[in-house]
C-alpha cells in the first residue's frame, strides 16, 4: 500500500510534459544527432569531438577541452526505449511508467522494512509501517517521478533494495536462491545508474552491524557482490564512462583530490536536504569559500549535533538503528560525486526513515519527545507539500527552457545565421537545448550558437571596434557552482588566454583570482556585428529578445536576470 500511496500522491507529475534533459534524450531516441553518442553520454572526453561541438555551439567556448560526462545506465536506456516504442508522443504515459517504478521502489522498501524490523523484538512491526509511510511521502521522490530522464534513480534504488532483501533472506533464513539473486539485483542496480553504488553501502552496513554469522562467513557472503562490483568498474573504465573537466560532476577515482575537496560542502547540503525543509539543490548557488557556503556548513554541523543528541540512546541499544545510521552515512559518499540535489537521496532516505522509525519504537521523554514530534510533523506533513513545490519549480524551469527555444524566431533564415546569446543565465538548458528541441520538433535551428556571458550577474557590453566587443560580467563568467558545469576550478583561465574558433576569436583580458573565472572578455567576430549572418538576442526574465550591439565606443549594461529555477 505504501507504494500505491507514493504513486498516487505524485499523480500531478503526469501533467509535466518533457522537461530539461528529457528534450536531449528525446532528440536521440528519435534517431537524430550523432549516433555514436549514447543516451546518457553528454560529452565523451574526446577533444576532437568536443572541439566540433564548440564549433557548432552545443558546447560553450570555455568548456574543458577534455570534458567528459558519460554515465553507465544501460537498463535505464532500455526503459526509455520502451517508452518510445510504445508511446513516443505521450509524455504523460512516460511519467506514468516512472510512477509505476516509484510504486515498485517504495513497495520493495516497505517489504524490506518489515523484514528488518521483524528481526528485532516482537511488537515493533508497526514501526516498519511508519517507516514505509515516511518513505512513501518523502519529497525527494518528486523530481524523479516528474523527470523522465531521472527515472534511472527509481530503477537503481528498486534493484538495490531487492538486492539487500534477497541477501538478508539468504543470510537469515537460509534461502539459497537469495544468494544467487542478490548479486544479480546488484548488477541491475549498477547498470541502471551510478546511484546503484549505494547498494554496496547498505551491504557493507549489513555485514558490519546486522549479519549474525562469523566474520569469515560475512566476508565470504560479499564475494559475489565484490565480483559484480569489480566487473562493473572494469567495464566502466574500459568503455570510457565517468566524469572529468566538469565543476559539477566529479569522478571519485579519477580525481580523488577534487572529490575530497567538495565532499564536506556536498554532504552538508545533502544532510540538510534530508532532514530539513532546506533543499540540497540550493547549494548550487553557493560557491565554496563564500560566507553562504560557510553558513551551510555551520547549519549542517548544528543539525548533526541535534540529531546526535536525539538519536544517541536508541543507537546505543538498537543494532537496527546503527545499521540505518551507517547505511545513511556510507550512502552519502557516492552521491557526493554529483552536485547536491534532493533527487539523489533515495538510499539515504530509506535509511533515514528507518532510523526515525527506530526512534519512534523506543521510549521517549521530555524534550526528545518534542523534537521527535517536530521531525515527524515535517516528514509527514511538510515533506508532501514540499514535493508539490519542487514539482512546480521543475515545471516552471521546463517552461522557461521551452520559451527559450520558442522565442528564437523561425522566419529569419535561421539555419543560415549564427545565434549570439549575450546573457543567458545558464549554458545548458537555455542555450544548447535550442538545437535539440528545434530539431526534434522538425523546426529550423541556427547554424551555430555563441554564448558570451552569464546573465545571473550584471553584464557590461562595450563595442571596441567594428567586429569586436568587450564583455564584462560583474561577478565573473562562473558566478555560481552550476555555471561551472562545463569547466572545473582545476582548469583555470589566465589573463591573455585565447580561444580560436572558425568564426570567433576569444581573449581573456581579466580573471577573478577568487575563482569566478574571466571578468573581462574580448570577442572578435569574423564580420561587422551588424552583418546579416548574426542574430543577436538577450535573455529577459523568461524569454529571449532580439538586440542590437551598441555603436563603436559605446557601452550598455544588461541587468542581472533570475536563474531558470528561480
Amino acid at each position: 500500500m505504501a507504494g500505491v500511496l507514493a504513486a498516487v500522491l505524485l499523480l500531478p507529475a503526469l501533467r509535466g510534459g518533457f522537461q530539461l534533459d528529457d528534450h536531449l534524450q528525446r532528440f536521440r531516441l528519435l534517431g537524430l544527432g550523432d549516433p555514436s553518442i549514447q543516451l546518457f553520454v553528454f560529452y565523451d572526453g574526446d577533444p576532437v569531438r568536443n572541439r566540433a561541438q564548440m564549433e557548432e555551439g552545443t558546447l560553450p567556448w570555455w568548456a574543458s577541452p577534455d570534458l567528459r560526462h558519460a554515465n553507465f545506465r544501460y537498463l535505464s536506456v532500455l526503459s526509455m526505449q520502451l517508452d518510445y516504442l510504445l508511446w513516443p508522443d505521450s509524455p504523460a504515459l512516460m511519467h506514468l511508467h516512472s510512477l509505476v517504478w516509484l510504486g515498485i521502489c517504495v513497495g520493495v522498501a516497505a517489504a524490506l522494512y518489515r523484514r528488518l524490523f521483524g528481526r528485532e523484538a516482537s511488537g515493533v512491526l508497526w514501526a516498519a509501517g511508519l517507516a514505509a509511510i515516511l518513505y512513501a511521502v518523502d519529497d525527494a521522490h518528486s523530481l524523479p517521478a516528474a523527470y523522465i530522464a531521472n527515472r534511472n534513480a527509481l530503477l537503481a534504488t528498486s534493484f538495490g533494495l531487492l538486492c539487500l532483501e534477497c541477501h538478508a533472506r539468504w543470510r537469515d533464513d537460509g534461502w539459497r536462491a537469495g544468494g544467487v539473486l542478490a548479486p544479480v539485483w546488484l548488477a541491475f542496480s549498477l547498470l541502471s545508474a551510478e546511484l546503484g553504488v549505494s547498494t554496496l553501502a547498505l551491504l557493507c552496513a549489513w555485514i558490519l552491524v546486522l549479519d549474525r554469522g562469523s566474520w569469515r562467513e560475512r566476508l565470504l557472503s560479499l564475494l559475489p557482490h565484490g565480483g559484480v562490483a569489480l566487473g562493473w568498474l572494469f567495464a566502466y573504465r574500459v568503455v570510457g564512462f565517468g566524469a572529468q573537466g566538469s565543476g559539477v560532476y566529479v569522478d571519485p577515482l579519477g580525481d580523488p583530490a577534487g572529490f575530497v575537496a567538495l565532499l564536506l560542502d556536498r554532504t552538508s547540503a545533502l544532510i540538510l536536504g534530508q532532514w530539513t525543509p532546506f533543499p540540497a539543490d540550493w547549494a548550487f548557488v553557493m560557491d565554496p569559500g563564500t560566507s553562504a557556503a560557510w553558513g551551510l556548513r555551520l547549519a549542517a554541523l548544528i543539525l548533526v549535533v541535534v540529531l546526535a543528541w536525539l538519536f544517541i540512546r536508541v543507537l546505543r541499544r538498537n543494532a537496527l538503528a546503527r545499521f540505518f545510521l551507517l547505511g545513511a552515512v556510507l550512502s552519502l559518499v557516492p552521491i557526493s560525486a554529483v552536485g547536491p540535489q534532493n533527487r539523489l537521496l533515495f538510499f539515504v532516505g530509506f535509511c533515514s526513515m528507518g532510523l526515525l522509525a527506530c526512534l519512534a519504537a523506543g521510549p521517549l521523554h521530555g524534550s526528545r519527545r518534542l523534537a521527535f514530534g517536530g521531525l515527524l510533523a515535517f516528514h509527514l506533513v511538510v515533506a508532501p507539500v514540499a514535493a508539490y513545490v519542487f514539482l512546480d519549480v521543475q515545471n516552471r524551469a521546463a517552461r522557461r527552457m521551452e520559451a527559450a527555444s520558442e522565442s528564437v524566431p523561425d522566419d529569419v533564415g535561421l539555419e543560415h545565421r549564427d545565434l549570439i546569446l549575450v546573457n543567458p543565465t545558464d549554458s545548458v538548458y537555455l542555450t544548447t537545448s535550442i538545437f535539440t528541441m528545434r530539431w526534434a520538433d522538425g523546426r529550423a535551428a541556427p547554424r551555430r550558437v555563441r554564448v558570451l556571458s552569464n546573465g545571473l550577474t550584471d553584464v557590461r557590453v562595450e563595442r571596441v571596434g567594428e567586429t569586436a566587443l568587450v564583455v564584462e560580467p560583474a561577478a565573473g563568467l562562473f558566478p555560481d557552482p552550476f555555471s561551472r558545469y562545463h569547466r572545473s576550478r582545476e582548469r583555470p583561465f589566465r589573463e591573455g588566454d585565447v580561444e580560436e574558433l572558425s568564426d570567433l576569436r576569444v581573449e581573456v583580458l581579466k580573471v577573478d583570482p577568487g575563482g569566478a573565472g574571466p571578468t573581462s572578455i574580448r570577442y572578435d567576430f569574423a564580420e561587422p556585428l551588424e552583418a546579416e549572418r548574426y542574430l543577436w538576442m538577450v535573455w529577459n526574465r523568461d524569454r529571449y529578445e532580439e538586440w542590437s550591439p551598441p555603436a563603436v565606443g559605446k557601452e550598455v549594461v544588461l541587468r542581472s536576470q533570475p536563474g531558470i529555477f528561480e
